[in-house]
């Protein structure tokens, strides 16, 4: 007796990559190319699959392990239709969440406020040059930089300079102009003068830890405008300016005709985000220069804003908008597992085989329908629905038996579906 070998089954999605080509005539890459296929498997599996039949195959466990201080982990939804519920922590049952509400409300961003100054520098004028346009000032080793914003008073004769913030440019170790200034018209310079200015850098420390995405530094310039500077999440300090209030047309068209200006034409809001410096989240260490001409104003001190937390074993996880965020912040590795959906030409890629996918078929007339409906070949689509009809039939009669004699989770047959540490701290 001669025995022949047999071939390997397909895998399911080759399979059903199959199944669709042949019901669509598309045998090759020139008339469906695999990789607009794959987009359309995954975009009928996610849209038109009902999810009443989404059976446990679909089902995977996803795992990942958390990094001291860091409270945000990222998920790849090219692979993961989305997440639910059981979620376990080291083995450990927890809590899961995709309300915002619900899960900020046990874990609120409390935030503390905190003050920061800076040292004044001052100098001695010894000289200013007339006339000049800019206004050249001389001040042995003024050290001062390019953009810096001075006060200048007690100056003799040249009183107009005297109580006013001017922007410099360093013309050399003991020379500056003040921008923009034209001192033709002045008093002449007798004697004497002081500048003064706000240091542009800045160096402190904020007790930390303390979370990402919540660091808010403000304050006013020398020009009375404000200072906004936040944290973009990863530890760099941005510095945001504000688009101006205008109108459109301007407020003075004659005729003036009540509510028919459109104010703030030009994108409200905050615009021309600019990094200026860095924030340790762990160590609390801030670090950033203003940008050029822009001074703290003086008498002033920055205000700071951040959301202090204490470390702890995690057991509560938030899913929303493609990441999860993790409470309390650990400061160990610890092992998160939670129940996730594959994407079909994930779950089916290696070793599953159809056999063991009984509605691979299904899949497979609604993938061809809906690529013959982007052609428009509505005849071809009408010819597939019987037996679209007939594998959802079948896929059905499964779900329904293998549902028999399930129990469903109620208040008196289930047990409390997360556990309760308390505050902020728990377990380490």
């Amino acid at each position: 007796m001669t025995i022949t070998a047999v071939a390997p089954s397909d895998s399911t999605v080759a399979f059903i990559r199959k199944v669709v080509r042949r019901l669509t005539a598309s045998p090759g890459e020139a008339s469906l190319t695999t990789a607009d296929l794959d987009q359309i498997l995954n975009y009928v599996y996610s849209n038109d699959f009902p999810y009443a039949i989404k059976i446990d195959q679909t089902r995977s466990i996803y795992t990942f392990f958390t990094e001291p201080y860091r409270d945000r982990y990222p998920l790849d939804v090219n692979f993961n239709q989305g997440v639910r519920a059981p979620l376990y922590v080291d083995g450990i049952l927890g809590s899961f969440f995709k309300d915002r509400t619900q899960f900020f409300n046990i874990w609120p961003k409390w935030p503390t406020k905190f003050t920061q100054g800076n040292d004044t520098i001052t100098g001695t004028i010894t000289g200013i040059a007339q006339p000049t346009n800019p206004t050249q000032i001389t001040s042995v080793a003024h050290n001062l930089t390019t953009g810096a914003v001075i006060l200048i008073e007690n100056v003799g004769g040249m009183t107009q300079l005297n109580g006013n913030n001017y922007s410099i440019t360093v013309i050399d170790p003991n020379t500056f102009s003040l921008d923009g200034i034209d001192n033709t018209a002045f008093g002449a310079y007798t004697s004497g003068g002081t500048w003064s200015t706000i240091n542009q850098t800045f160096s402190f420390v904020i007790p930390g830890p303390f979370l990402s995405r919540e660091v808010i530094i403000g304050g006013v310039d020398t020009g009375g405008n404000p200072i906004s500077i936040n944290d973009d999440g990863d530890g760099n300090l941005i510095y945001m300016t504000t688009n101006p209030v205008v109108s459109v047309p301007l407020a003075t068209t004659n005729p003036a005709v009540p509510g028919m200006y459109n104010i703030n034409t030009s994108n409200p809001g905050l615009i021309n985000p600019t990094t200026i410096g860095t924030v340790d989240y762990v160590t609390g260490q801030i670090n950033f220069i203003l940008p050029t001409g822009v001074s703290l104003a003086q008498g002033t001190l920055l205000t700071i804003r951040v959301s202090q937390y204490q470390n702890g074993r995690p057991h509560s996880l938030l899913f929303w908008n493609n990441e999860f965020t993790i409470r309390p912040i650990p400061k160990h590795i610890h092992k998160v597992e939670i129940e996730t959906y594959l994407t079909p030409v994930q779950f089916m890629l290696s070793n599953d085989l159809p056999i063991l996918n009984q509605w691979a078929l299904y899949l497979a007339y609604l993938t061809a329908q809906e690529i013959l409906r982007q052609r428009n070949d509505f005849d071809g689509v009408s010819a597939l629905e019987e037996g679209r009809m007939r594998q959802e039939g079948l896929v059905l009669e499964r779900q329904g038996i293998e549902e028999i004699g399930q129990p469903n989770f109620q208040l008196f047959n289930s047990t409390q579906g997360y556990s309760v540490y308390g505050g902020w701290g728990g377990y380490p």
